[in-house]
């Protein structure tokens, strides 16, 4: 034991240790064109999270779509979804390398961004409330 006297301490963290983004917005990860198995339940499924997080509205901060999820671009079933929630976020990022191993094209617009893995894995690594549909 010691006789230091206590006191109340307020700890303001090093500013290279803040979160990069306070706002409490949400970022939506989705990695596949389908959710939990790839079946016609599995796009059933994410059709539902989807519309769900639509509902969420001024909370979608960002939407990044990686992997297979590229191919939802092109199918008729998801792609006005797609557009509803890109229009409802503040940010969207779709991985380049993605889009070439699938052979997709698709050209940045709005607040839509196409960018290579490296900055993808940026925007995940600084997303502080990370939903990931996989």
């Amino acid at each position: 034991m010691n006789n230091w006297e206590k006191s109340n301490l307020e700890l303001t963290p090093a500013p290279e240790m803040t979160i990069m983004d306070e706002s409490g917005m949400l970022t939506v990860l989705i990695k596949h064109d389908y959710y939990s198995s790839n079946t016609e339940n599995g796009k059933v499924l994410l059709g539902s999270f989807l519309d769900s997080i639509y509902e969420y509205g001024d909370s979608i901060g960002k939407i990044i779509l990686i992997d297979s999820a590229v191919k939802l671009l092109e199918d008729e079933l998801f792609t006005e979804r797609l557009e509803k929630l890109f229009g409802l976020s503040r940010h969207s990022f779709i991985c380049e390398d993605s889009l070439a191993a699938f052979d997709i094209e698709y050209s940045s617009h709005d607040n839509v961004m196409v960018c290579p893995s490296s900055d993808i894995a940026t925007e995940i690594i600084q997303a502080v409330h990370l939903l990931t549909l996989e």
